[in-house]
């Protein structure tokens, strides 16, 4: 079966409504909620002490969406094994099979069937839905593709900026155009000059990598230099997964990589290694409860850098244990406060600043001014909800100051999600600890992990419909 419009929903899917097979009733499900009954439009969780688990996390939706670039220019099949999924994901394997890769939905795999570095020009626009991975990879593709194409999605996404990709693409040989910095970004195609080129990546480190996966194709060698580059574990990232497939990558300073010419991608199996920012939301729920919660597939030696966040929460005072490739959380009964910079894996802001509101003490988060441009302005969005609770919360240029009260200090409220995955499935930890909160728009966790209540109610967490106001 194709993966555009398979399980994970297709372009038309609502990501309000993930059904919920297996969970009805008792201990692993909201009280008379009939088998396969769709999540409700706000939920309560109802808490029942220390979560304590095992579970696997889903495959990493960064190296999902990089592998899936990499195996449709290649020249040949490849196979992506591991847990995949979310709407993200679905979103880029769709379009990559407008683009003349199709990608194939196996029981336990993906096949991609890549098109030698020749993409064909869409018959029409291609939707990245509500993914910025996704509109900015497909971007740089776009550029390969003979007569071209248009990359769009949903209204949200397009407030989501995308101008110094296009400006760097430009330098590169590109013709593009974009809406004054923001999609529909068009490409005419025809391939790029390569060159030396500048990326400005203080808003998204993905302008960088957009760069570095199509370079391959580019006529002569690329040397990327990515200025403002806060996090750049994920661009190196994009170059471990190039060379797993066969480019030629050098990094040469902390922020310029080079990429030879006539290096293409070579087809390839690779599994998928577990999505580390969906581990730190599980890791989450052990923090905040004071239970212990363990990650079955969580390997070391992985790159991605929201891999750091459970060396965080033992800084305020949560223990950890591996053991192979399982890793073990077990909070506290009192989370301590915490002075961290984000800069590095800015994604995690919204985890951090839901823990340091069960915190006693003020906790202060530097570093990710970016997070205002993700799927919604993170730091207003979370000074906005963590206030509804009762804590005060300093909104900076940069960060956050939340002054924790402690899970006793907490109030009951009905929080909105403001449509981010991230900031459901950071409020839920809040909420497994605290009664009386209702979560709006539960569903939108389906950009990146669709089975993440279903996973909470493996867990024992208890669900009800939350009140309608």
């Amino acid at each position: 079966m194709a993966v555009a419009g398979g399980a994970a929903g297709g372009a038309d899917a609502a990501p309000v409504a993930e059904a919920m097979p297996g969970v009805a009733g008792g201990a692993a499900g909201g009280p008379g909620a009939a088998a396969g009954e769709r999540l409700p439009a706000a939920l309560e969780l109802l808490p029942d002490g220390p979560v304590v688990a095992r579970l696997a996390a889903p495959a990493s939706k960064s190296v999902t969406n990089r592998a899936l670039v990499c195996a449709a220019l290649a020249d040949g099949g490849s196979r992506l094994v591991g847990q995949l999924g979310g709407d993200d994901a679905q979103a880029m394997a769709a379009a990559l099979g407008e683009l003349g890769a199709p990608v194939l939905d196996g029981p336990a795999a993906w096949t991609v069937h890549g098109g030698g570095g020749r993409p064909r020009s869409p018959r029409r626009p291609l939707d990245a839905r509500l993914s910025g991975t996704t509109m900015r990879f497909l971007a740089a593709v776009a550029t390969l593709a003979p007569a071209g194409a248009t990359v769009g999605g949903h209204p949200p996404l397009l407030r989501r900026p995308v101008g110094p990709l296009v400006t760097a693409l430009r330098a590169l040989g590109a013709e593009l155009t974009d809406r004054d910095g923001y999609p529909p970004v068009t490409a005419a195609g025809g391939g790029l000059d390569g060159g030396e080129v500048r990326v400005d990546a203080s808003a998204s480190s993905q302008f960088a990598s957009a760069v570095l996966l199509v370079a391959p194709y580019a006529r002569r060698a690329v040397r990327l230099r990515a200025d403002g580059l806060g996090a750049p574990a994920y661009v190196e990232l994009t170059a471990a997964l190039m060379r797993d497939f066969g480019a030629a990558v050098d990094r040469e300073d902390a922020a310029v990589w080079r990429v030879e010419a006539g290096h293409p991608y070579r087809a390839r199996d690779l599994e998928v290694e577990y999505d580390a920012s969906a581990a730190a939301h599980l890791f989450a729920l052990a923090a905040a409860t004071g239970g212990s919660v363990t990650v079955s597939n969580a390997r070391s030696g992985t790159l991605q850098p929201d891999a750091g966040v459970p060396d965080l929460l033992a800084g305020m005072g949560a223990t950890l244990a591996g053991d192979g490739t399982a890793l073990t959380v077990s909070g506290p009964a009192t989370l301590g406060p915490v002075d961290a910079d984000l800069a590095a894996m800015p994604d995690q802001v919204t985890t951090v600043a839901a823990l340091a509101a069960l915190a006693r003490g003020t906790s202060r988060i530097r570093g990710v001014a970016v997070a205002r441009g993700h799927e919604t302005d993170r730091l207003a969005a979370l000074a906005a909800e963590l206030g509804k609770l009762g804590v005060a919360v300093e909104e900076l240029p940069d960060g956050l100051v939340v002054h924790g009260r402690g899970a006793e200090g907490l109030r009951p409220a009905r929080l909105s999600t403001h449509g981010d995955h991230r900031m459901a499935m950071a409020l839920a930890a809040v909420a497994a600890r605290v009664p009386g909160l209702i979560l709006d728009d539960p569903g939108c966790v389906t950009k990146t992990y669709p089975g993440f209540w279903r996973d909470l109610a493996a867990a024992g967490l208890r669900w009800r419909p939350g009140r309608v106001q």
